[in-house]
């Protein structure tokens, strides 16, 4: 078998230093060596009986020189030295077959930790492919959970587009609410402003028909005070008006604020705006019709007032 020489020496090396440090009473086994030189089992094996058999202690050489007691009884006991001769073979037999008998024990020793590191290895795998199918369960059981999640995430995606759609909603209401009241806002002020400058006018003719009183008889006196109750009263209708304007604006800011959580409320409130405002603005009408009322009278008083200097300007004539 070839084996790599940086391979060879790694293992080699993983082998010395564990059996130094088992104290050099016994050899590591295969699989410490395996492990511990990060190699394959084959090459491992096959190299650790390379190493193991250098390990054991050679066979003792057999005397092949004569020996004295040999040569000093050569003549006279031949058959003795072939005695000793047959011994020391004998000897080399002994050794030889101890030596024999060490690397068989050995090769035992070397099978049985080769079976041993087998189970170990077949164990070791089981547990890998028992850990793999663990971490296949774990992973699918994950991406099954990922999936559930990923389902209520585009569903909570959905809900949460639909939520704001219905801010959106809810926000161009307001806003709509926001502007019609403003909108109202403005006409009535303007509707105010208007009223403000034909009560002025009133005054103005009130101002003059009051110094035109002392030359008028009671019963146009009592006409200036009937049109005086009249303006008064739609003063007061006008000051009512406005109160409700205010108190419009007032509940609109209040339904702006509860909009979030009220929206249906919102509609409906903003309905009875709408109906207010509409209820304010024939109630403008109807007192724009009676200022307009108002003047007309007003112009007729001072058609009669006039209408005596006239008649006496022609009895003089």
């Amino acid at each position: 078998m070839d084996i790599n020489t940086e391979i060879r020496t790694r293992i080699v090396a993983a082998a010395e230093q564990l059996f130094v440090e088992a104290g050099s009473d016994r050899f590591p086994t295969v699989d410490e060596v395996r492990r511990a030189a990060k190699a394959d089992m084959n090459t491992t094996s096959t190299v650790m009986k390379q190493w193991r058999r250098e390990q054991v202690a050679a066979p003792a050489t057999v005397a092949v020189s004569v020996p004295d007691s040999v040569k000093d009884a050569a003549l006279a006991a031949t058959a003795q030295m072939w005695s000793n001769a047959q011994e020391l073979a004998n000897e080399s037999l002994d050794v030889a077959k101890k030596a024999w008998e060490a690397e068989r024990v050995e090769a035992d020793t070397m099978r049985a930790e080769l079976a041993d590191a087998y189970e170990a290895q077949a164990t070791e795998l089981a547990d890998t492919a028992q850990a793999l199918a663990d971490a296949q369960a774990t992973a699918k059981a994950t991406d099954e959970k990922f999936q559930v999640m990923a389902a209520e995430l585009a569903a909570t995606s959905g809900k949460l587009t639909s939520e704001e759609g219905k801010r959106a909603e809810l926000e161009r209401l307001e806003q709509a609410a926001q502007n019609r009241i403003e909108e109202l806002r403005d006409e009535l002020a303007q509707e105010k402003t208007d009223a403000d400058h034909q009560a002025k006018q009133h005054r103005i003719e009130l101002e003059e028909m009051r110094a035109k009183q002392e030359k008028l008889t009671n019963d146009h006196a009592g006409q200036l005070a009937a049109a005086q109750k009249q303006y008064d009263t739609a003063a007061q209708e006008l000051a009512v008006v406005n109160a409700r304007a205010e108190a419009e604006k007032t509940a609109a800011k209040d339904s702006q604020l509860a909009a979030e959580s009220q929206a249906g409320k919102l509609a409906s409130e903003l309905e009875t705006a709408r109906n207010s405002a509409s209820e304010a603005r024939e109630r403008a009408a109807e007192l724009a019709g009676q200022i307009t009322a108002i003047t007309a009278q007003n112009k007729e008083l001072m058609a009669m007032i006039e209408t005596p200097k006239t008649v006496k300007k022609g009895t003089s004539k």
